[in-house]
């Protein structure tokens, strides 16, 4: 018998994008007595809940919503496996979209044919932006000033360090190395990760489980998303040394350069000056080679919008980064470890088609 599967989906405000998402799990191959999907709904102003609720609720696939007290994707995903019965758990957000129909059979025979424990997948920002500025965003984050140098390769199907992309893992994971530390409210997967790479779980990755996910709309929201990411890298870097790059640290020296070129120009010598400008010049320089190359393969308005989202980005992750520092986050308290499945009833329909096979 095929593994059951559960599809856990954290959501806030995601009435837009979420019933296509769903309307996409809902289609997958895979026998529909075997998954389930688990909206968890981190207290939604926009309808997102009734919405699902309305629409969803008859399907031969079970839908459900479950409540998150807090917004933070790392307690949505614990709210959704603290009650998911499946074998194999597979996150999904709700902004995201799912290209191929094989996603679950993929994921499930690539599990069982490594005997990995947790799938990294890729992660493109090619989901339809919600603006003309979010086309704009995905690409400039494609570009090479705006990669995440911990991006999954999409074209690489092998073993991988679960830090650049684990989003499917089995069960016992949880069982073993906790929950999602819900103190983290960015970066969350990366330190589930990586304590799952210390811990020796294998880590597969696949072009075929490639998700495409859905880029920001606006610029503001890109720089408040990096400043959360600045604080949380920092959080990772601290707590695990030697398991994140260094370069994650060289936004922060960019920011600190401001101040030290403008003092410089007034208490140094015009040539020290100088030198201490050359940094910031040569980034200023790659923004415009960066921004000109966008440009010409995508037209005149990407360039003239490129800039201000290469600085929301480096300066964003900069400015989380110098906060973190000098307000360093509480840590959290213990993790939470997932029961045994042995110990959690089985769901309803899956018991019935079970004793029915």
């Amino acid at each position: 018998m095929l593994p059951f599967v559960s599809v856990i989906i954290p959501v806030r405000n995601e009435r837009a994008t979420l019933p296509r998402l769903l309307d996409q799990v809902l289609a997958q191959n895979y026998p529909p007595d075997r998954y389930e999907i688990l909206v968890v709904d981190g207290h939604s102003t926009d309808g997102t809940a009734d919405l699902v609720r309305r629409r969803f609720s008859d399907r031969a696939v079970p839908v459900r919503i479950l409540d998150n007290p807090d917004p933070h994707l790392s307690a949505g995903r614990n709210a959704g496996l603290r009650v998911a019965h499946g074998e194999i758990v597979l996150f999904l957000n709700g902004h995201c979209a799912v290209p191929s129909r094989n996603l679950i059979e993929d994921s499930v025979a690539l599990l069982q044919r490594t005997a990995a424990g947790c799938l990294c997948r890729p992660q493109p920002l090619l989901a339809p932006a919600a603006t003309d500025a979010g086309e704009v965003i995905a690409q400039a984050r494609a570009s090479w000033l705006g990669r995440d140098l911990l991006e999954c390769d999409p074209n690489h199907a092998g073993l991988i360090n679960a830090v650049r992309g684990g989003a499917t893992y089995r069960r016992e994971v949880f069982e073993r190395i906790g929950l999602f530390d819900e103190s983290f409210d960015a970066c969350e997967d990366q330190e589930l990760n990586t304590r799952l790479h210390r811990a020796g779980i294998t880590a597969f990755t696949d072009p075929r489980l490639t998700v495409h996910d859905q880029p920001r709309a606006r610029a503001g929201q890109l720089f408040r998303d990096m400043v959360r990411q600045g604080r949380a890298r920092l959080r990772l870097m601290s707590r695990y040394r030697g398991s994140f790059p260094a370069a994650w640290l060289a936004p922060l020296a960019l920011l600190l350069l401001l101040p030290a070129v403008a003092f410089g120009w007034w208490l140094l010598p015009a040539l020290a000056a100088a030198i201490l400008t050359l940094p910031l010049a040569g980034f200023a320089a790659a923004v415009v080679v960066a921004s000109i190359q966008l440009g010409t393969r995508f037209g005149a308005g990407y360039a003239w919008r490129a800039p201000r989202i290469f600085l929301s980005i480096w300066f964003g992750l900069g400015g989380g980064l110098l906060l973190e520092a000098l307000r360093p986050t509480p840590c959290g308290g213990s993790l939470e470890y997932l029961a045994p499945r042995q110990d959690r009833e089985e769901p309803e329909f899956a018991a019935a088609s079970r004793r029915a096979a």
